[in-house]
């Protein structure tokens, strides 16, 4: 493979930020971004927010990741291979079926709904959210910040070798197998993900990361492997393969991206113990959870974990910390809802059923009462383990002052 090619790839592995370079700092602000341009902090923040930030190389890489054709010389030679071209041909085709039906559904929900319930907050919370930015996105797009975590391995960019380019199929195969669940349920099946995310091909959230902003039209202006330290900072890596060799509880990626807006957005994936035993002993990290500050959480098919006792230092920060929970009944069990210290209204959708077999312990009385007591409104589309329409449920709880 040439030089060029190597050069390029170890800009799209290392590049630490996606900002204007030093002859762009003057008062007026200019609307094109030098390629792979590197950070210079005297830059005029409101130039910053105005001019669309992009990683050229980033935004190569992610294409061709998500079977988007462009016309980027850096992987000309991959996007010329016919299993580049049948994925790119099939899940086009895919996608814009998902699209113009489950995301143009969730879209009018969050319009006609989340927007008018849920106040703006500048985080994000998703926690056992796999690599699904998908929805967290798509129901909070005015979020600046996506902070996210899962038990998932955040993994690494593919490299596409020039002896790899004769069949590049097991990789894309990879990718179609690991979408089923959330392209045709809504969730990220836990037990599969172990499985899909965790092989030669894909080896970890980061590849349906980069898929998932890519297709629903962002751009990628940088991507970094962090840790956090004791103190609860961010430690930025020098490359994921140093990030896959360390020890630490605490192994993430930094996206920063810019919307379709040129809105500039960051979605942070920590791969971690979210357990309380697990959490004990990953102070740093709780430390980082606190400084968070006031937020929102979104939480979807999260295998009833906060249901449980041993929960309850994760649970405790979205109950002390979030001004809404927006939520399936798979998220923290309503019975923590009325017993915190806070005071809560809600507004609920869809119809609230006993869980699906594998979860049939955790049916909960009180919200089953409280759901016939108040009445639901439409929710329109299936989501969660539920994903029936008829059988879904969604609550927003929204904390009183």
């Amino acid at each position: 493979m040439s030089k060029l090619f190597f050069s390029m790839l170890t800009i799209a592995l290392t590049i630490s930020s996606c900002q204007t370079s030093s002859d762009q700092t003057e008062s007026k602000p200019k609307t094109v971004l030098h390629k792979d341009s590197v950070a210079n902090k005297a830059t005029d923040f409101l130039a910053l927010k105005l001019m669309p930030c992009a990683n050229d190389s980033l935004n190569a890489i992610a294409n061709v990741m998500s079977g988007i054709a462009d016309s980027s010389d850096v992987y000309k030679n991959v996007q010329s291979t016919l299993s580049f071209q049948t994925f790119s041909t099939n899940f086009n085709k895919r996608w814009m079926s998902f699209d113009s039906s489950r995301l143009t559904n969730l879209r009018t929900f969050r319009e006609n709904e989340i927007s008018k319930v849920v106040k703006k907050q500048t985080t994000l919370f998703y926690p056992f959210s796999g690599p699904d930015i998908l929805h967290a996105q798509t129901f909070f797009p005015d979020a600046d910040n996506y902070v996210m975590i899962g038990l998932e391995p955040v993994g690494s960019l593919p490299t596409f070798k020039n002896s790899q380019l004769d069949s590049l199929m097991p990789y894309y195969n990879r990718v179609n197998t690991s979408l089923d669940a959330i392209l045709k349920f809504s969730f990220f099946r836990t037990v599969s993900m172990s499985k899909d995310l965790k092989n030669t091909e894909v080896d970890g959230t980061l590849h349906l990361l980069f898929l998932f902003l890519k297709r629903t039209g962002n751009l990628i202006c940088s991507a970094k492997p962090v840790t956090v330290d004791s103190l609860g900072q961010v430690v930025y890596l020098n490359s994921f393969i140093e990030l896959k060799k360390m020890k630490s509880p605490t192994k993430g990626v930094e996206i920063k991206f810019t919307d379709k807006n040129n809105k500039p957005k960051t979605v942070s994936y920590f791969s971690l113990n979210a357990a309380d035993g697990g959490m004990k002993q990953n102070k740093g990290f709780m430390t980082y959870l606190i400084n968070m500050g006031t937020i929102n959480t979104y939480l979807k098919g999260a295998s009833y974990l906060m249901h449980k006792s041993y929960f309850s230092m994760v649970r405790n920060v979205i109950l002390n910390q979030s001004e809404h929970v927006i939520q399936d009944d798979s998220g923290i069990a309503f019975h923590y809802f009325t017993e915190s210290n806070s005071t809560w209204s809600y507004t609920f959708y869809g119809s609230y059923l006993r869980p699906i077999a594998m979860f049939s312990a955790f049916y909960q009385a009180d919200l089953d009462s409280t759901y016939k007591q108040q009445g639901s409104k439409n929710i329109g589309f299936g989501i969660g383990y539920n994903f029936r329409d008829k059988n879904s449920n969604f609550m927003i709880a929204t904390k009183k002052h």
